[in-house]
């Protein structure tokens, strides 16, 4: 069966921030001086370079050839074209993939109350983007070219819960535009037993000539196993 989108419209009360005052806490102690440290002598061995990280390609802004697997933690680049045709470069990497708690699950289904998860896992799969470099794109969004994947890299159902602060997706700010990492958090929902959720994969869009495309291109993945 081929997954589709469940999508519902919250409506969900402010939170309150609790301020604590009146709270002392203790000063940190002052470090201990530090060992003095004898000169390296004229025929000491050179220190070897340190290896390139494993990221560097990210790094430098090198877009990610098609069909890259990529582990929690390590970036891949993409080329994002704005609705005005601005065009930047984001680094994007898988957080984690989590489960949903018992209380998120009961609120899901609260929003779903015909039943449309009844028998299926939730999970939660968060992704942190960052730009590297490009023209201003504020108040574009590419959260839609990600989509939740088993561990075969196959699609899995994806929830939309529009105005859930727990778990939502968002488009670029003004503060991502000056350097600031954005974290997207994707709701997936699997069969109890079946291909459980382990990651995400970026499928490009809608962009034309598109090499990332699920069915007629190879998708990036970002998975946790």
């Amino acid at each position: 069966m081929k997954p589709h989108k469940l999508s519902a419209l919250v409506a969900l009360p402010a939170i309150t921030l609790l301020a604590l005052a009146g709270c002392a806490f203790p000063q940190p102690a002052a470090p201990e001086p530090a060992a003095e440290t004898s000169k390296p002598s004229a025929t000491s061995t050179p220190t070897e370079e340190a290896e390139e990280p494993a990221d560097a390609s990210a790094a430098s802004g090198e877009v990610a050839a098609p069909g890259t697997t990529a582990g929690p933690g390590e970036p891949l680049v993409t080329e994002f074209t704005g609705t005005d045709g601005q065009k930047a470069l984001i680094a994007s990497s898988l957080v984690d993939v989590v489960p949903a708690t018992t209380e998120q699950v009961a609120f899901l289904n609260e929003q779903f109350d015909k039943g449309e998860l009844d028998g299926f896992e939730i999970s939660f799969i968060h992704l942190e983007q960052s730009k590297v470099s490009g023209d201003p794109i504020e108040f574009n969004a590419d959260y839609t070219s990600f989509k939740p994947v088993d561990a075969e890299g196959q699609r899995v159902q994806d929830v939309t819960v529009i105005g859930w602060d727990e778990c939502g997706t968002e488009s670029f700010t003004p503060e991502f535009d000056s350097g600031e990492t954005l974290m997207q958090c994707y709701i997936a929902a699997a069969p109890a037993g079946g291909g459980a959720p382990a990651g995400l994969m970026y499928d490009g869009g809608f962009s034309e000539d598109n090499p990332f495309d699920y069915y007629d291109g190879k998708p990036l993945l970002f998975l946790a196993e």
